[in-house]
């Protein structure tokens, strides 16, 4: 069933449930009413009559006035003897009367249902009027039949009201359902509808945002790959180019050294940018686990300056490290950590060039850095350090190899590991002259630090990479 349809019976099934319950409501309430207004003028007219001698109201006299007006005309004498259809009275009425007090109320005379009037008389004894309650009922039949009349043409002008309002609802809903089917598709740039609607105009807003972030998405993901694409090609144009000359024998065999070294770098070029995109996508799948621990991270960062410090050779890695940095995290993701940004640092950093890897203690947690003596970042740079591919297309056209260093996924990576681990990883101008990446590990239940000024905070959540 379509969503107007529902809609509409909603609201149909609404107004009719008003409708019965106004007239179960109203019924009582108009016999009441016509009761109320047949009694009126009775009372009335007793009490014109009571100013009457009683022997005005007895007899031939009585018959005529009776006829005369309408009524049914009733006394009781004096003695307190009724006469006429005063018979309907009860003793406790004609004691009320005989009191001086009015009476109203209804009885049965003759096997019929009336409604009765009486008035003490001046001189004594009393005035009875009597109608008949047919009459009342006859009048709220009337008056039911109109209301009635009324309800079903109101039921009538909701459901068509209902039905125009589902439809107005419901419109803009499958117009953005349509869309949102498109945009599935692949489409982009999708025309969305306009209503004037709140609730509706939140809908389409937000599937327009969708749009506009899947277009972002998608030309970032185009981007890092036409990087990567481009960052693969040069090496294995490399290998494919000395293997076919070894192959057709033109490569002399005093350089035949030369060539294995190069193919080797080469290859090791292929292996990095593959070990990152493998990283980076198991990162991806198994949903950034953390196994948290109370841990010292000084060795942690003095095992991973150990290690480069032997890896890179040229490249001078050493430690500003506190004697003890206690904390409740996973002392192996923070290596993971660790690694990539010193990496990255050694990638850009030429011969001579230094890396520090500092760790302290601060209100909030634990510090960490990673900054380097290498060419640096610009301002601009900051702000897109974590994007995959960024750097290195802008980098890359200008010549500046190795300023360009990786294609960014290493940076991603850190990332979104800083993020799993609750702190936050900001990319900083350093001291020494170079980058500087300053990730706060936060206590457990303590708001994380900000990073250095100039930054841009990076532990935005698991998703984030873009």
């Amino acid at each position: 069933m379509s969503l107007t349809a529902r809609l509409g019976l909603a609201m149909a099934a609404a107004a009719a449930v008003s409708a019965l319950l106004a007239g179960a409501l109203t019924a009582p309430l108009l016999a009441d009413a016509a009761s109320d207004a047949l009694r009126a003028p009775l009372g009335r007219q007793a009490d014109l009559l009571s100013r009457l001698p009683l022997l005005a109201l007895t007899g031939p006299r009585g018959e005529a006035v009776a006829e005369r007006h309408d009524l049914e005309v009733g006394v009781v004498l004096p003695d307190g003897r009724p006469q006429g259809v005063a018979a309907v009275l009860t003793d406790a009425e004609l004691a009320d009367l005989e009191d001086g007090r009015r009476v109203s109320s209804t009885g049965t005379l003759d096997g019929r249902t009336v409604l009765v009037e009486a008035r003490p008389g001046r001189g004594g004894g009393a005035v009875v009027l009597v109608a008949d309650d047919s009459i009342a009922d006859a009048a709220a039949r009337g008056v039911r039949r109109r209301v009635l009349l009324a309800l079903g043409v109101g039921l009538l002008a909701g459901l068509g009201a209902a039905w125009v309002l589902a439809r107005r609802v419901a419109r803009p809903l499958s117009q953005t359902a349509a869309a949102a089917r498109r945009m599935a598709d692949g489409e982009r740039g999708v025309p969305l509808p306009d209503s004037s609607l709140p609730e509706v105009r939140d809908v389409t807003s937000a599937l327009g945002s969708l749009d506009r972030a899947l277009v972002g998405s998608e030309d970032r993901q185009r981007r890092f790959l036409l990087s990567v694409s481009h960052e693969l090609r040069t090496p294995l144009t490399a290998v494919r180019g000395y293997a076919e000359a070894l192959a057709d024998g033109v490569v002399p065999p005093e350089e035949t050294p030369e060539v294995g070294r190069t193919l080797g770098a080469e290859a090791a070029r292929l292996e990095r940018y593959v070990t990152d995109l493998l990283r980076l996508a198991r990162l991806q799948v198994d949903g950034f686990s953390v196994e948290p621990r109370d841990t010292d991270l000084a060795p942690t960062l003095r095992a991973a300056v150990a290690a480069w410090g032997t890896a890179t050779g040229e490249v001078e890695v050493v430690a500003e490290v506190e004697d003890a940095l206690p904390l409740r995290t996973d002392p192996d993701r923070v290596r993971q950590v660790l690694d990539a940004l010193v990496d990255n640092a050694t990638r850009v950093c030429s011969p001579g060039d230094r890396v520090v890897v500092a760790g302290r203690r601060v209100d909030t947690g634990v510090r960490l850095e990673v900054r380097d003596s290498g060419p640096g970042l610009t301002d601009d740079d900051l702000a897109v350090a974590f994007d995959p591919g960024v750097l290195h297309e802008r980098y890359a056209d200008s010549g500046s190899v190795r300023r360009a260093g990786s294609h960014g996924i290493g940076l991603a990576v850190v990332r979104q590991l800083v993020a799993a681990l609750g702190g936050t990883v900001n990319a900083a101008h350093a001291r020494e002259g170079g980058a500087a990446f300053v990730v706060d590990l936060p206590v457990a239940g303590q708001p994380t630090a900000a990073g250095s000024a100039g930054g841009r905070t990076a532990g935005r959540g698991l998703g984030s990479v873009r």
